[in-house]
């Protein structure tokens, strides 16, 4: 009675939206719906169960754009998948529209196309709205399929169509779309473009990525290319990181205060940092006084009270997250502070920016990108101790908010043979068990091939690449050579012998663009003078490398959260509590050296 009651309200309410064109929606991640919203998706299933067939199939688009808009992308796919095809024109056109929304989405960029692409959509005489949403579906579908260009040529396309506020929003996602390519590929393009439109975004988005560390110098280009370019739309509505640098030149600290441990445990650290630091200093040409403080002798407030005392305007450091955390509870800082580590108890504070090479951070990263690739069910293998329980625990507890299965884990030491461990979760063990039981009850030889379990979608490998080197090829003897192996930055250590990493061969993992692109000038000469800039201590010193570039541009990242700074440790954007997310590239041992991955999400 209760579903009979809510059918005609229902009714209504789809009558009036009917035609309307959806909105697209480029959320990520699922995350579980409102209770009210919950309650009129399943409200609208209810009814549509009732319904004729006509009025169901909107009933249900309704329900699949509520799913969407609460980001539970799997129950949209549910409901969209439950519609009967063929309908009337105007659903296979929404329906469409809907299904590239949500392979949008789930950043399934060439899913998105081809529903964009279908009869219902490219037959429809377009009004303008719909014009302009369905390019703009077009232009997020390439932006998440990694078609920058493409996206940015969509988006100059309908641009001329929109009002002046959502031309603002439009030209700013034509620039990030851009920034998102290799300054070479930008020259490249920019001498092949046909249009005009297009080769003045091209050159501005070069510049932009060639200057990016020289605010002083990026703020001289842009005004050439204003001269250059000045009907240009960009020329008159700068993208918003471009109509800051005049502040930034302006306003950026002239005196420096490092905050570093050069004695004791963490020395080696401390100083590759430092000296990455003073070598980007030289290399830049900046103006700037730099001055060290070893907290490794002093107190970090005692140094700091010295720092400011010296006339600092800005430190870096400290590297110890103990000091981290004293400083973030501070509610008077003097200064800003970049902390190079994160709080022990998830403090902020206002004028603490805290930038953190934290391994959790690549354990929610892999997570993050095997559900994108649709894998589900998950093996999971890491070392015994603090370090490997923590990052397990950081991964595990990721997985299974985005709605991931484990299927099993194993815990191992440091030991030369792994056949035991990896028999008994692949079951292989248990295989060859059921044949002895079968040859006592036959009394009869045969030959036998063990098999594996089939409900595992991808292994998760914690460890370092000694360990990897142990377990990547048990897994294959143990018949699971066709199961895709993840692991993260600590599975690569540079070698010149390709030999050292045949063993690796499969294993996909996340890492910084310092050890897996090619060096630019100033990394080659960090490299050259210290050679450990290429091995262990390799994310120090691009730790050390990107302080450096971050700090005048603190205060920009802060006023423009969508701000991306494309550094040797990641993609960087400031969160609203002030701490420094990366987004790490992706690599692939094959035939035992490590090769980019372009096509995955994220990578660069």
């Amino acid at each position: 009675m209760l579903r009979l009651l809510l059918i005609p309200s229902l009714l209504l309410l789809l009558a009036a939206c009917e035609t309307t064109p959806t909105s697209s929606t480029t959320a990520a991640m699922p995350s579980v719906a409102s209770d009210q919203d919950q309650g009129s998706i399943l409200e609208l299933i209810a009814a549509a169960e009732l319904a004729e067939p006509t009025r169901a199939n909107l009933l249900h688009l309704r329900a699949a754009e509520l799913a969407l808009e609460n980001n539970n992308f799997e129950q949209a796919r549910r409901i969209l998948t439950s519609t009967r095809l063929p309908g009337t024109a105007n659903f296979e056109y929404q329906h469409a529209l809907l299904q590239a929304r949500l392979a949008i989405a789930l950043e399934d960029g060439p899913a998105a196309l081809r529903w964009l692409r279908n009869p219902a959509v490219i037959s429809r005489p377009l009004v303008q709205p719909e014009q302009i949403a369905i390019g703009r579906l077009k232009a997020e579908a390439y932006f998440v399929g990694r078609s920058y260009l493409a996206s940015a040529r969509e988006r100059i396309f309908f641009d001329p169509l929109l009002d002046a506020e959502a031309q603002a929003e439009n030209q700013q996602a034509i620039f990030a779309a851009l920034l998102e390519l290799p300054q070479s590929s930008l020259d490249q393009q920019a001498q092949k473009a046909i249009t005009s439109d297009l080769r003045g975004w091209l050159s501005l988005a070069a510049m932009s990525k060639q200057y990016q560390n020289r605010p002083k110098r990026q703020l001289e280009a842009l005004g050439q290319w204003r001269l250059v370019w000045s009907s240009h739309p960009a020329a008159s509505r700068l993208p918003a990181k471009l109509s800051m640098l005049s502040a930034i030149v302006e306003n950026q600290p002239k005196s420096l205060a490092l905050f570093l441990p050069l004695h004791g445990d963490l020395a080696p650290f401390g100083r590759a940092i430092r000296d990455a630091i003073i070598a980007s200093r030289y290399q830049l040409g900046r103006e700037i006084d730099i001055r060290i403080y070893d907290t490794s002798i002093a107190s970090i407030e005692s140094l700091l009270n010295e720092a400011i005392s010296a006339g600092a305007e800005l430190g870096i450091g400290p590297l110890d997250r103990e000091k981290v955390t004293r400083l973030s509870n501070n509610p008077a800082l003097p200064m800003p502070i970049l902390a190079l580590n994160r709080t022990l108890d998830g403090s902020s504070n206002p004028n603490l920016y805290q930038f953190a090479l934290a391994p959790e951070d690549e354990m929610v990263q892999v997570a993050d990108q095997v559900f994108r690739e649709g894998k589900r069910n998950a093996l999971i293998l890491y070392p015994e101790g603090d370090w490997g329980q923590r990052n397990v625990t950081a991964f595990r507890n990721r997985w299974l908010s985005l709605g991931g299965n484990i299927i099993d884990s194993s815990v191992y030491a440091n030991q030369k043979d792994y056949s035991t461990i990896i028999k008994s979760l692949l079951d292989v063990d248990a295989s060859e068990n059921r044949a002895g039981n079968l040859r006592r009850i036959i009394g009869e030889s045969f030959e036998f091939t063990p098999r594996r379990r089939q409900d595992i979608d991808f292994v998760f490998l914690l460890g370092n690449q000694t360990q990897a080197r142990g377990i990547n090829p048990t897994l294959a003897f143990y018949y699971a050579e066709d199961i895709p192996v993840y692991s993260t930055s600590h599975v690569y250590e540079y070698s010149e012998s390709r030999i050292e990493s045949i063993d690796l061969n499969g294993i996909r993992f996340c890492d910084i663009p310092w050890k897996l692109e090619v060096a630019d000038p100033l990394q080659q000469q960090l490299q050259t003078l210290w050679p450990a800039a290429r091995t262990s201590l390799a994310p120090f010193y691009a730790l050390g490398v990107d302080a450096f570039h971050l700090y005048p541009r603190l205060e920009q990242m802060k006023q423009l959260p969508d701000e991306k700074i494309f550094g040797s440790t990641g993609v960087l954007r400031l969160n609203p509590q002030n701490i420094l997310t990366r987004r790490l590239h992706w690599a692939q041992f094959s035939n035992g050296a490590v090769v980019t991955s372009p096509h995955v999400v994220g990578a660069q």
